[in-house]
């Protein structure tokens, strides 16, 4: 595992140091998720590496070690229901283009990763569906289900303690 210093421990779970990367764009909407939920659960607990990432993926792989635990949040469009979290294997994800909004997406950047030999310990993605994807803001449905998905997130890195944590900060209502 990398080590990071002395707060190795802190952000150490069984599969490596945790790094959440939220992709998305603050100014498009739905497309805030992923930014927005790094916010919230950095707020939360500092036993993750919470990425803010707006723009260029092609970044996304220097953004890991080769032992951290990644989850990448990212909004999707789709015919699922607005605020539905959806796992999907960063492998089928390349294999299948990508569900992004951006110029290159989650897809093509694990794929960059993969050609660069940067892959870490472990990678997941996590999309969360969404219907505004303009110069709007996030839409009431998914707003309404905020905190429900930065719970998800949580759990899926293994801190459901602190989703569950009635004394845990809560998301401010302003997004």
């Amino acid at each position: 595992m990398t080590d990071t210093g002395g707060s190795v421990d802190a952000v150490t779970g069984p599969w490596g140091r945790r790094v959440l990367i939220g992709v998305g764009n603050h100014d498009r909407g739905d497309d805030s998720i992923g930014p927005l939920i790094a916010d919230a659960v950095q707020s939360r607990t500092d036993r993750v590496v919470s990425i803010d990432r707006e723009g260029d993926l092609a970044v996304l792989p220097l953004l890991w070690e080769e032992g951290d635990d990644v989850l990448i949040v990212d909004a999707y469009r789709s015919s699922d229901a607005v605020g539905t979290v959806r796992m999907i294997d960063p492998d089928d994800l390349a294999a299948g283009g990508g569900l992004s909004t951006h110029g290159l997406s989650v897809a093509e950047a694990v794929q960059l990763a993969h050609r660069l030999n940067r892959m870490p310990n472990r990678l997941r993605v996590m999309g969360v569906a969404g219907q505004r994807f303009g110069h709007e803001a996030m839409s009431p449905e998914l707003r309404a289900v905020f905190s429900s998905v930065v719970d998800a997130v949580l759990a899926e890195l293994g801190l459901e303690e602190v989703s569950n944590d009635p004394a845990s900060p809560r998301q401010r209502g302003s997004h």
